[in-house]
């Protein structure tokens, strides 16, 4: 970047080489790494941002162990959907077939939407209730994040109010 002087303007970057403008830059910038929690995402971005890494209509029994992990981590409480969604899981699966004896392949992705809208037409059929799977269908639906902002206007958004706070 050129330092070039409009009329009579003295440079902008001036104050910068000096010693006080170095030490104004550097309290700055400690300042704005002091304050994490203001550019950390929220919880329901986290978790949004978990679920946006995997393809819930192809996704392996790993993967979906992974991803339970992942939610927990990122502050998903573990409710219903988050059970049934673990208990389509390797770890979940292998443990049942160790128990009843039978072989369990691990290795082929499941459409867990598809699987979801099956077992709520079999429940409707049945008469039976389909909230419980109704409930899942909709936790496996993509979260918008940030009200349903872009990634770069929810960037603009923090370096805003980043700005506006004082140092």
């Amino acid at each position: 970047m050129q330092n070039e002087l409009a009329s009579g303007q003295e440079p902008v970057f001036m104050s910068v080489r000096t010693e006080a403008g170095k030490a104004r830059v550097k309290a700055a910038v400690a300042g704005f790494q002091a304050r994490p929690g203001q550019v950390q995402p929220s919880i329901p971005e986290k978790i949004a941002g978990v679920k946006a890494r995997y393809d819930p209509r192809a996704i392996t029994p790993q993967d979906i162990d992974q991803m339970f992990d992942a939610l927990v981590q990122a502050g998903q409480p573990v409710t219903a959907p988050m059970l049934l969604l673990n208990s389509m899981g390797r770890k979940f699966r292998s443990h049942l077939a160790g128990i009843t004896g039978s072989a369990y392949d691990g290795s082929k992705p499941l459409d867990l939407v598809g699987v979801a809208q099956l077992q709520i037409q079999r429940a409707r059929k049945q008469g039976s209730s389909a909230a419980g799977w109704e409930t899942f269908l909709a936790f496996l639906a993509p979260q918008p994040q940030a009200g349903g902002q872009s990634a770069l206007d929810q960037m603009a958004r923090v370096a805003q109010q980043a700005q506006a706070r004082p140092h």
